[in-house]
Formats: C-alpha cells, sequence, structure tokens
C-alpha cells in the first residue's frame, strides 16, 4: 500500500539523492554573471513552536536580499481569499466511498478525535491538511509554526518586495487531481504512522541532515513515478526557468519546500546546470 498521502499532506515530499557532504537547508547561489549573490532555502511548512527556530545564517541572508520569494505569497489579499474558496467541501467525493467503506474509515477517525463527517464540511485537501497537523502532536495545534508566514511577516517589516513562483489555483489543483479517494482512504488507516515518521522528518530538518531525509523518504513505497514527476519534476523544471531572470535583476532569498532542493532533478542541480554556483551555507 503506498504511503503517498502523508507526504502530499507534508507537502514536503523528499526525494533526495545524498548531499551528506553539503548538508544544510540554506544555499549561495552565484556565478554565471550575477551581480549580487541570492540564496536557496528549504523550508518545512509546519512545525511546533518549541521545534520552530530562524537561524542566524538564514536572517543574515534575508537581511542581504531585496526580494524574496516563495511558492506562493500568502501576504497577498487575493491569494488569502483563493485559499479560502479551497476549503469549501465537494459532496461528490464522500459518494465515492462505499458504505462499508465509510463505517470503517469513521471508526478509525473516530478514535483520533474526528469524523469522517468533516468531508461534509471541508475539502479533501483541508482534512488531509488536518491529517498533518495532528502528525505533529504539538500541545496546542492552532499555535503552530510556519516558514513562510514568518519571513513574508520579516520581508514586509523591512519593506522588501514578495515574489512567487506559483498560484493557490495552481497549488490546490494538482492536490486536487492527486488527492483520490483510494489515497485518502489509505491515509485514514495510516494516521497511526503519521506521529513517528513526523518525528523522525522534523529531527531531520532541524539538523539540516539531508542524508537522513533521504533515508527516510527516498522509497517507491512513498511516492508513485505519477507523483514524483507532478509534485516534484514538472515542478522543479518550471522554477529552474523563473528563478534566473529573478537573480539576474536582483538578489532575492527564494523559499521552497525542502523536499525541491536535492536531486539530479532538484533545484541544486538544476540551476548548477544552468551555470550558476550553488554552494552550501553551513
Amino acid at each position: 500500500m503506498k504511503k503517498t498521502l502523508l507526504l502530499l499532506a507534508l507537502l514536503i515530499c523528499m526525494t533526495i539523492n545524498s548531499f551528506a557532504q553539503d548538508s544544510s537547508i540554506l544555499w549561495k547561489i552565484s556565478g554565471n554573471g550575477l551581480k549580487q549573490d541570492s540564496y536557496l532555502f528549504g523550508t518545512i511548512h509546519m512545525l511546533c513552536p518549541d521545534d520552530f527556530v530562524i537561524k542566524q545564517k538564514n536572517l543574515d541572508a534575508l537581511n542581504a536580499s531585496k526580494k524574496v520569494v516563495f511558492e506562493v505569497d500568502l501576504s497577498k489579499p487575493e491569494n488569502a481569499k483563493s485559499l479560502q474558496a479551497f476549503t469549501v467541501s465537494d459532496p461528490n467525493f464522500i459518494k465515492s466511498f462505499s458504505e462499508d467503506d465509510i463505517k470503517k474509515m469513521d471508526s478509525v477517525l473516530i478514535a483520533q478525535q474526528l469524523s469522517i463527517k468533516l468531508l461534509d464540511y471541508v475539502s479533501p485537501v483541508a482534512v488531509i491538511s488536518l491529517f498533518s497537523m495532528k502528525g505533529f502532536n504539538c500541545p496546542d495545534p492552532t499555535k503552530m509554526k510556519s516558514y513562510e508566514v514568518e519571513l513574508s511577516a520579516l520581508a514586509t517589516s523591512q519593506g522588501k518586495v514578495i515574489g512567487e513562483l506559483e498560484t493557490p489555483d495552481f497549488q490546490f489543483n494538482l492536490l486536487k487531481d492527486l488527492i483520490t479517494p483510494k489515497l485518502f482512504m489509505e491515509s485514514v488507516f495510516q494516521l497511526h504512522e503519521y506521529p513517528a515518521l513526523t518525528v523522525k522528518m522534523v529531527q531531520a530538518y532541524k539538523s539540516e541532515n539531508l542524508e537522513e531525509l533521504t533515508k527516510l523518504l527516498q522509497d517507491p513505497a512513498w511516492m508513485t513515478k505519477e507523483q514524483k514527476e507532478k509534485l516534484l519534476i514538472g515542478r522543479n523544471l518550471n522554477w529552474s526557468n523563473l528563478i534566473p531572470p529573478m537573480i539576474n535583476e536582483e538578489s532575492c532569498f527564494i523559499a521552497v519546500g525542502a523536499g525541491h532542493l536535492a536531486g539530479d532533478q532538484g533545484l541544486i542541480s538544476l540551476l548548477r546546470e544552468k551555470g550558476f554556483k550553488v554552494e552550501a551555507i553551513k
């Protein structure tokens, strides 16, 4: 049984080649005619407050940059409205399940203080996000921290321009396409596995150990070929074409999910192939 939905929920989706000699989530981009350095930062999209920290090297890179670029600019009012629209329930989704499937899933969810009736009120994407939050097991889930939110606030306070690589519509439709009823049901039955895996992922992220993240998540059991193509490879290729004009114009601090950094078709390799020097900042 594929365990892909957990990774979709966390939006980290790591498929990383070994970068043991260069373990870092912050990379400097230089060379290839650039007049100023830019930075590539790998985020984890949510953390419990006790685990959340913005290291000084990351603050230094942000401060040195004129523009901050995210996958999606959450500070834009129109994007916030779009995200709210994406939480609306899909009545047809629940109809995809048999009565027996619904009873089995509800039994599992009730044990987790949840209910299959959540699908009557919010979208499958929103429910999966809730599953993910429970996996972090924070004392107060409402106080979870987001690098995107915190870095955006810092950038705004400094009067920096904020850019984006994608739109909320693109990301939501991508997840909507990948979160099929079959994968949703599998994720329900795997809820008990979320906390242990999440703890390991958070530990590896905090120590900037990309090799450990590789061992955890570079396994065919976690991601199908189609999902890898849609979630990582296709988007990385597109971003690698969008980033050069941005960093040629001005110094940028580019923050994307850490799973997009490494690998043969990760942003580090793709930018190097375009002639840029990409170095780990320890």
